[in-house]
């Protein structure tokens, strides 16, 4: 579930996003929703059309939030702002009939309880007085029932994410067991030694180093050659103590003698490019490597994260492709998300980009992110609450959520980034989704 995070001036919340859903029936459901809207809507999502209405309210808070309105009143069509918050408000109005005819379909519902129980909660979090949320909407040009249906939206959302992931196969032994062949060196600690260490770039300092050590190899004396003989800053002060050193950290030929040494036996002079060494190892931490039974656990969570995150890339690309299929705009606002827009369209995901890039494309906005998406927002994009003035709404970066709604592996190897509905973070002064 998510939260919320706010100051005095801005305060961002992660409505929930606008999920995106892997939709089973396409064919079948393909060619309704097609009526054309009528003179008072500017689209027609799956046969519900959208009102002039509830256009112009979301145009108007679309305003607040850039600082380009006035009085809740958007600016007129021929100020330049005015195609820039057209969309923004089209995409507002689209993602929410998008997110509950989705709802509808799997038959995903929520009670006025579990709304008015998120609200309270993320409402106490972020406004410490009933003043401060009233200036909230004043400023944004929202009204209660506005925040109401956007937090049923989250709300929603985040039944719909569960689902969806609740939906990845399972991950057998079998799984494990080949994934832990194919990769046991990761699961392999090597050698280690804990030793001591002189460096001098002067031969004869290291020399006269050892002889003393020689002498006399206790950790009091150590201190004191080391502190008096030895440049290297992280060592000298603590007795040239070096822990958990493993092959690779010194140059060739002292590293070879390193890992060659018995317990105890001061070694060196040995001269290289960077100084003179002369060293003692103190305790040697023979190479482990951690068993097929203990590693199986974070071996199969991490693969069905993995799971997870694929079928959450596929959801996105199907979930807005269909959408699309069921969207007709008015003329004067069709955009990319209509069915009948007839210009290009970029590829989603970008074809040009490595795999990785591709799927983490389709996973933060469900298509290539511009500044203000006119694609369907992903999971945590969605801003709730936005105080007036501002930066353009922008997808929600991955990654950047303090908390991850029950259902969503973020937290582990392979998960699914930009798909936690957490809180946007907020730090005073600073513009919303700047």
């Amino acid at each position: 579930m998510s939260r919320w995070s706010g100051n005095k001036r801005t305060v961002a919340a992660v409505l929930g996003g606008v999920l995106v859903l892997m939709v089973v029936l396409v064919a079948a459901t393909s060619g309704f929703g097609k009526d054309d809207p009528s003179g008072d809507s500017v689209a027609v999502v799956d046969g519900q059309e959208i009102s002039q209405e509830d256009f112009d309210r979301a145009l108007a808070q679309a305003a607040a939030r850039q600082g380009a309105g006035s009085n809740c009143q958007p600016p007129a069509e021929d100020d330049p702002q005015y195609e820039t918050l057209r969309d923004e408000a089209l995409n507002d109005v689209l993602d929410q009939e998008w997110i509950l005819g989705e709802a509808e379909e799997r038959g995903v519902s929520v009670s006025d309880r579990e709304v008015q129980e998120e609200f309270e909660q993320t409402k106490n979090q972020n406004f410490k007085s009933e003043k401060e949320y009233q200036d909230f909407l004043r400023q944004s040009c929202f009204e209660q029932e506005d925040v109401d249906e956007r937090v049923r939206l989250q709300v929603i959302s985040t039944k719909i994410q569960e689902e969806v992931t609740s939906e990845a196969a399972e991950v057998s032994d079998a799984d494990a067991e080949t994934f832990y062949e194919a990769n046991e060196e990761q699961f392999s600690q090597p050698e280690q030694r804990d030793l001591r260490l002189v460096l001098n770039q002067d031969p004869e300092k290291a020399q006269e180093a050892a002889d003393q050590l020689e002498q006399d190899n206790s950790p009091e004396n150590w201190k004191q050659v080391a502190a008096e003989f030895s440049s290297d800053a992280s060592s000298k002060e603590n007795g040239g103590v070096r822990e958990s050193i493993t092959q690779g950290v010194f140059p060739e030929a002292v590293d070879a003698q390193i890992f060659d040494a018995a317990e105890g036996e001061v070694v060196g002079p040995i001269e290289t490019d960077s100084g003179t060494y002369v060293f003692q190892v103190d305790s040697v931490t023979e190479e482990t490597t951690t068993p097929l039974d203990e590693a199986r656990p974070q071996i199969q969570e991490q693969l069905a994260s993995q799971l997870q995150q694929e079928g959450f890339s596929a959801f996105l690309s199907d979930y807005r492709d269909r959408w699309v299929e069921l969207t007709v705009c008015a003329d004067d606002f069709v955009n990319e998300r209509c069915d009948n827009f007839a210009g290009e369209v970029e590829p989603c995901p970008d074809p040009s980009l490595p795999e990785d890039q591709q799927r983490q494309q389709i996973e933060e906005t469900g298509c290539p992110p511009p500044v203000l998406p006119r694609n369907p927002a992903a999971p945590g994009s969605i801003l709730p609450f936005i105080a007036a003035s501002g930066s353009p709404q922008r997808p929600h970066p991955a990654g950047a959520d303090q908390e991850v709604p029950a259902g969503i592996p973020g937290g582990v190897p392979g998960g699914v980034p930009g798909a936690a509905g957490g809180a946007v973070p907020v730090t005073p002064g600073a513009p919303p989704g700047g």
